[in-house]
């Protein structure tokens, strides 16, 4: 999929061996820009790609293969050339055997986000402040544990200090801070989309490893399992049971080996949160699934292990170079690791509620390497690499683009509530871009949580305009929907294609409204009931597209001129007998029970 900035991607790296019982070496590649170089490229037949080859240090190891345009489906590339430099051959005319490799990957977008929920997770992260009260007094209210704002890149100061980062457990250093070289998650990053390794790659990870290698990272009661070893000449073989299924008892060594023989780097926890949480704003006892499209996260039978940002400050985000040799600054062992991840399985000092997005456990509450307990065989895992530089397709997401204090329009002449919307003029706010999608798991194609996700602007799209027109309130919507399903049947308005408003006065008084599409006309719900409203819908398949609007009389809102108030908008996208199969958001606080004051602020005179 691609959507903008959100898309998945796959990272595809070589191994090359000069002679046949020769070592694997890894490729270098050969590139003159970051995006798209030189002699690269595709049969003109196939989905156009975008190749992307990090450069620097630790750089042209791979190469994040990406949809070159918006869209959703299967990609059935041919003949993509990509160029390397296999190095020098031990004789001028010696065969060279190559392979090709690669990773699913999910982009995570710069930009702000939070640590911690403000919940009871375990050892939660949270700002640190004022806890009020006696400290001695058993019988106190527990001090407050705020979510903490990670706002920009650089350090983040940490410490029992106001406003500082710190936790109720695991918690990192009093009065220092997370060095500005940890990966804090506020820089964009690609991350493996599933939390393992699949057991195809795996075995071809261990075929290009030397004998002694090869030794220490295969298990032959673990992993021999489901890979199996042949001892054939010139060299070992291995051989998946099921190419996609999950490798069993992998350790941290054996992940981190993995990660550096692919180019790849260790997640730190904080980059955990952004993953699965993105820029919105925090809840407690959250454990949903990932923002930008991850899957496996939260899923109840897997935690995962990412850097500590309590034991692990010393890791500066460096990628692997190809080797299965991990880089110096990388924890080498289990004790610089947070364990993350809503897992139900373990209840050794931790419960159902304490883990979820924001928990975090240390190595003594889960089996954390190579166990015989069957139970516990599966430890996360999700790789990850900085995005380069130099990548002028991504942008930095926000939660709510449209969130800004907007201005209704002060209409010159009043509108004919006729659904033709001749008489506006620009819309105030539109809708048209992954962020604004609902449920997340509507978003991206990511089994098994969706299996027909949101294909673009052209499936669901909106255009919001909102004006006063003398003593009233008008509301246009211009919805492009492909395919229009009416309100009929005992589903009713709730399961058609429809437009939901939500109003609050300066005073709180708070109303919601449904607007669908009939047989027989427009259907129309408000609770509380209000005033006579005007309303109509309009369909114009040709254009794909459905037109709502609406004019309320302002006094039955409570609306008076001058005054500020909430709005919040929600466009309702049926496309069969299932109902409503997600929706567009304007903004925040539509979460049931309700939260109107986070809803977008309206403001006559800003």
């Amino acid at each position: 999929w691609r959507h903008g900035t959100f898309h998945d991607a796959v990272w595809v790296f070589f191994k090359a061996q000069a002679a046949p019982d020769g070592e694997w070496r890894p490729v270098r590649l050969v590139a003159d820009r970051v995006v798209n170089p030189t002699g690269w490229g595709q049969d003109r037949s196939a989905t156009p790609l975008e190749f992307v080859v990090p450069d620097g240090e630790d750089g042209l190891v791979g190469v994040f293969v990406r949809r070159a345009a918006d869209g959703v489906g299967t990609v059935g590339p041919v003949r993509v050339t990509a160029v390397c430099d296999l190095g020098p051959r031990p004789r001028p005319d010696a065969d060279v055997r190559l392979r090709a490799y690669g990773i699913e990957m999910v982009y995570v977008a710069e930009g702000p986000f939070f640590l911690g929920s403000g919940g009871a997770e375990l050892n939660r992260f949270h700002r640190f402040s004022d806890p009020g009260g006696n400290p001695e007094d058993a019988d106190a209210d527990p001090p407050p544990t705020p979510p903490y704002h990670v706002a920009a890149a650089g350090p983040i100061p940490t410490g029992r200090q106001m406003g500082r980062l710190w936790a109720t457990g695991m918690a990192p250093m009093d009065g220092g801070e997370i060095p500005a070289a940890f990966p804090t998650g506020y820089a964009g990053f690609y991350c493996m989309r599933q939390a393992h390794i699949p057991q195809a790659l795996y075995a071809g990870f261990l075929e290009t490893l030397t004998a002694p290698h090869q030794e220490e990272r295969w298990h032959a009661r673990g992993h021999g399992q489901v890979i199996t070893r042949t001892d054939a000449k010139p060299s070992r073989t291995y051989a998946a049971a099921d190419p996609r299924g999950r490798v069993p008892w992998l350790s941290w060594a054996d992940c981190t080996a993995f990660a550096a023989w692919a180019g790849l780097r260790p997640m730190t926890e904080l980059e955990f949160e952004k993953a699965v949480r993105g820029p919105l704003d925090p809840e407690p006892g959250e454990a949903g699934l990932s923002y930008w499209g991850l899957g496996d996260v939260n899923a109840g039978d897997v935690y995962e292990r990412f850097v500590s940002a309590g034991v692990g400050l010393g890791f500066k985000g460096s990628h692997g170079r190809g080797l299965a040799t991990p880089p110096p600054d990388w924890p080498s062992a289990s004790d610089g690791v947070a364990y993350r991840g809503h897992y139900l399985k373990k209840r050794r000092y931790s419960f159902v509620g304490h883990l979820r997005t924001s928990g975090r456990s240390l190595a003594n509450s889960v089996t954390a390497d190579r166990s015989a307990d069957t139970r516990d065989s599966f430890g996360g895992w999700h790789a990850a690499r900085t995005a380069p530089r130099g990548d002028a397709g991504v942008a930095p997401v926000v939660a709510w683009p449209a969130l800004a204090t907007l201005r209704p329009l002060a209409l010159r002449k009043p509108i004919a509530v006729d659904g033709g919307l001749d008489d506006w003029r620009e819309a105030q706010a539109t809708l048209d871009g992954a962020e604004s999608v609902f449920p997340v798991a509507r978003r991206f194609f990511v089994p098994p949580h969706c299996a027909d996700p949101w294909r673009g602007s052209d499936d669901t799209s909106a255009h919001l305009h909102l004006g006063t027109d003398g003593d009233s309130l008008c509301v246009a919507v211009s919805v492009r929907d492909d395919r229009q399903v009416d309100a009929s049947g005992p589903g009713g308005i709730q399961a058609a294609d429809a437009v939901r408003i939500a109003v609050v006065n300066a005073a709180g008084g708070h109303w919601t409204m449904i607007l669908a599409r009939t047989a027989g006309g427009a259907a129309f719900q408000i609770e509380p009931p209000a005033g006579a409203i005007e309303r109509a819908v309009v369909r114009d398949d040709a254009a794909a597209r459905t037109r709502y609007e609406l004019r309320v009389p302002r006094a039955a809102l409570g609306l008076h001129a001058g005054e500020a108030f909430g709005f919040n908008c929600w466009v309702l996208d049926a496309d069969g007998a299932d109902g409503v199969r997600h929706w567009l958001q304007l903004g925040p606080g539509t979460a049931d029970p309700a939260q109107p004051d986070r809803y977008p602020r309206f403001d006559p005179n800003p």
